[in-house]
């Protein structure tokens, strides 16, 4: 029998496989969007054909395509479409960028800027700022008196709340926002002397709800505004070699239309899998809702190899009063891209049952209420087992060795978010345990208990090498503490689990996850070799090439 002709060869460069008959090779051949043949560079040479197009990769290594296991790909495109703020270390620097937008808007619009602070997490807010205090409505009001002016606040969790955002007096007009204002729950007007709105509002709440109550007149984020988004977030993520997303967290109804209209114009050019995020109010209309749902959602759902909605996201828990401010702003979701539920033990209860009974996926944050999701869980597999149905324990955050054995029971899967939980704020989060900083996204306990599992960057920031170093290093990037070390994962772990293990969480393991025969042609051509460089080479690199069957979607050339 003939062998089949390549249309790509990627060879002087090192391949590492994740395929463990053959760990590492020295070339690859793709034809027809899957991997044909792996192996010496005279072996795979033989595939080549007068249109073959070969690529020397010069050194480089080339790596299976990497899997964001809870990405919100959606959100970062959307950073750019408001000017930053980033640079400017004063409220002066900040009024002159205004200025200049405003001689450049007509009288009368909206000027809308991002938050003030340094991306990705804000943290140097309003410190980093000479004067060490927030602009008032009074800056912008004289950097920009004939145009209503907001600067928005951040997405709390880039961060962690309090989230601060400042209006200008024209937009406070436009806004209905006076000094007989009440503000919406965990939401705080500043005021003066006189009792006036000073423009700076503070939010306590995790899930903002400003621009859904008293700043609804904003300017929104708009079906266009979101497709453009998308677009240019699957350039940001491929461009570190990310080849698949998935949304566990839930997508909107407003988010999953701009999905589809992406794939139906071929500019969906990542993998993505999707769970529902719920639209209903609580369990009183679950049982018709998770009805319909499942008649398309049930299983590994609708779609293709490309565009795949399956499961729904249910929260255990929240407040009840921001889920219901965010439900009634429905369809508008903002930066969230989902819609905030709560539910108390009985309701989550009612709805994961009969959600297993249907056949549907469940995701579930378990950051804080892990001892909580884990009995209502047991209660369910003693009817369901759960294994097949592929649940997720979403953000897992900390686990005791008694709770692991259990989600090994359950034969349930997990992701994790190391760059925020390790990395940001580690040495926070290990005090919150104690000090039982082994606790603390327990990887190593995952991977020896054969736990399903993958990393995440939640999109603060997207850069997946960041979350692998995270979990193999294991060390506060403030403060420098190791946390937890016995916890840490081995590069090659690490690795498995950006490829294999996402591979796993998207149900597509015997079609990606590794470089061999009959798989599909998803990878990318690295910078650094990620198992030898040194790590904050790596944690930082980008690729030079990615691509997602047989299609190159990421070329740094």
């Amino acid at each position: 029998m003939d062998e089949i002709a390549a249309d790509w060869i990627f060879e002087g460069g090192r391949v590492l496989t994740l395929d463990p008959r053959r760990p590492v090779a020295q070339a690859l051949a793709v034809a027809g969007g899957r991997v044909v043949a792996v192996g010496g560079r005279a072996e795979v040479r033989r595939r080549r054909a007068r249109g073959t197009r070969v690529v020397d990769v010069r050194g480089a290594t080339i790596v299976p395509g990497l899997v964001d296991a809870h990405a919100h790909l959606d959100r970062e495109g959307l950073k750019s479409v408001y000017p930053s703020l980033a640079r400017c270390r004063s409220i002066a620097e900040i009024q002159g960028l205004v200025r200049r937008l405003a001689a450049a808007t007509p009288k009368g619009e909206w000027i809308v800027t991002m938050p003030v602070g340094t991306p990705p997490f804000y943290q140097d807010a309003p410190g980093g700022l000479a004067d060490k205090r927030w602009p008032t409505r009074a800056d912008l009001d004289a950097a920009a008196p004939e145009h209503p002016v907001y600067v928005r606040g951040i997405w709390g969790y880039w961060n962690r709340p309090p989230v601060y955002s400042i209006a200008s007096t024209r937009a406070l007009a436009r806004a209905g926002v006076t000094r007989d204002t009440t503000a919406p729950k965990g939401v705080e007007i500043q005021r003066d002397g006189s009792g006036e709105p000073t423009g700076v509002f503070v939010e306590h709440n995790a899930v903002q709800v400003l621009e859904m109550t008293l700043m609804r007149a904003a300017p929104r984020f708009t079906h266009a505004t979101r497709l453009a988004a998308l677009v240019e977030s699957q350039r940001i993520y491929a461009a570190r070699g990310v080849t698949a997303v998935y949304e566990g967290h839930g997508i909107a109804p407003e988010v999953l239309a701009v999905y589809r209209e992406a794939h139906e114009r071929r500019a969906l050019k990542m993998r993505a899998t999707l769970a529902v995020s719920p639209t209903w109010d609580g369990a009183g209309e679950s049982e018709r809702a998770l009805g319909d749902l499942a008649s398309w959602a049930a299983g590994r759902g609708l779609g293709d190899d490309r565009l795949r909605v399956a499961g729904i996201c249910l929260h255990y828990g929240g407040d009840p009063e921001v889920a219901r401010l965010l439900h009634d702003a429905q369809p508008y979701t903002g930066w969230a891209g989902f819609v905030e539920s709560c539910n108390g033990r009985e309701a989550y209860t009612t709805q994961a049952r009969l959600a297993a009974s249907l056949g549907l996926r469940v995701n579930t944050l378990a950051t804080r209420s892990l001892a909580d999701v884990l009995a209502v869980w047991e209660e369910i597999a003693a009817e369901t087992p759960l294994a097949p149905l592929r649940w997720v324990l979403v953000h897992l955050n900390d686990a005791t060795p008694q709770q692991l054995e259990r989600i090994r029971r359950l034969g349930v899967m997990a992701t994790t978010n190391p760059i925020s939980y390790l990395w940001r704020s580690g040495a926070a989060e290990a005090a919150k345990l104690g000090g039982a900083a082994e606790r603390l996204l327990p990887h190593r306990s995952l991977a020896r208990l054969r736990i399903p599992f993958g990393l995440a960057t939640d999109n603060k920031p997207a850069n997946l090498w960041r979350a692998f170093s995270a979990a193999v290093d294991r060390r506060d990037m403030a403060s420098g503490q190791v946390l937890g070390a016995g916890e840490r994962l081995t590069r090659a772990q690490a690795l498995a689990a950006l490829t294999i293990g996402g591979a796993r969480l998207t149900c597509a393991e015997r079609e990606r996850g590794r470089l061999a025969p009959g798989y599909a042609a998803d990878l990318a051509v690295l910078e650094h070799d990620p198992l030898t460089a040194p790590l904050e080479a790596v944690a930082e690199q980008r690729a030079r090439l990615t691509m997602v069957g047989g299609e190159v979607i990421w070329n740094d050339a």
